[in-house]
């Protein structure tokens, strides 16, 4: 098995049958769906067991050790880090694997966007995609170095163990980052047809202008992830 989507969880029923199914109407089939239960109380791991997939806990609330929990029991050579209120492009898995296996690579990452049944503030969210992009870009153009995207993201698993998998604190992938930034000869590429579309929840429950502050503020601190909030999603960028 050449990939493992590993997919954090806590009590997102509302939310995770659809990402699940982007996942298995992916025209690429090798891979495997592990779902880490971060302290559900729903019924997200009944719904997901019914959808097939595989199921592992780990007590401890942070975003940070459920995905690094999926990782250690994965069976793949490739991680897919997703959250679970991502729907994937169909082709996703398909154009990570042209890149991998075309170029040699260790990891591809992929853009993100937020969706919202009001126009006006599905383009205000979508100003951060705007951001992120330009920054990734500027990066990779002027020094190759690619911004590992927490839930937009392939790596080989065990170049994920030797950068010491994500820390548990806000910004978990920019850390990440940083520690493959160090690394001579990067294989690496940003692939704009590796898209997801993102629920706007979190700048929904708390605000874009705020969420964005704290995230940049509480990233600069390196903030514990013990009090994130899953229901407000201000993790989740």
């Amino acid at each position: 098995m050449k990939y493992s989507f590993i997919i954090p969880a806590y009590n997102e029923e509302d939310y995770i049958s659809n990402c699940i199914k982007s996942i298995k109407n992916q025209t690429l089939k090798d891979f495997e769906i592990i779902v880490v239960d971060n302290g559900c109380t729903d019924k997200t791991s009944d719904i997901v067991k019914k959808l097939g997939c595989r199921v592992v806990k780990e007590p401890k609330r942070s975003l940070s050790l459920a995905r690094n929990k999926g990782a250690r029991v994965s069976r793949g050579d490739f991680l897919c880090f997703v959250d679970a209120d991502g729907i994937l492009s169909k082709n996703w898995l398909l154009e990570a694997e042209k890149k991998i296996s075309k170029s040699n690579l260790d990891v591809v990452s992929g853009l993100i966007y937020f969706y919202n049944k009001n126009i006006l503030k599905k383009i205000w969210y979508n100003t951060y995609t705007c951001f992120e992009f330009l920054g990734v870009e500027i990066l990779y153009v002027f020094g190759k170095r690619l911004y590992l995207v927490g839930n937009n993201l392939v790596i080989k698993k065990s170049l994920f163990d030797r950068l010491g998998r994500f820390k548990p604190i806000i910004g978990e992938d920019f850390w990440l980052s940083i520690n493959y930034w160090k690394l001579k000869n990067r294989k690496c590429f940003f692939n704009l047809k590796m898209t997801i579309s993102y629920s706007s929840r979190g700048f929904e429950s708390c605000g874009y202008i705020k969420t964005i502050l704290y995230w940049i503020v509480n990233l600069v601190k390196k903030t514990s992830q013990k009090n994130y909030s899953y229901k407000t999603k201000t993790w989740y960028f």
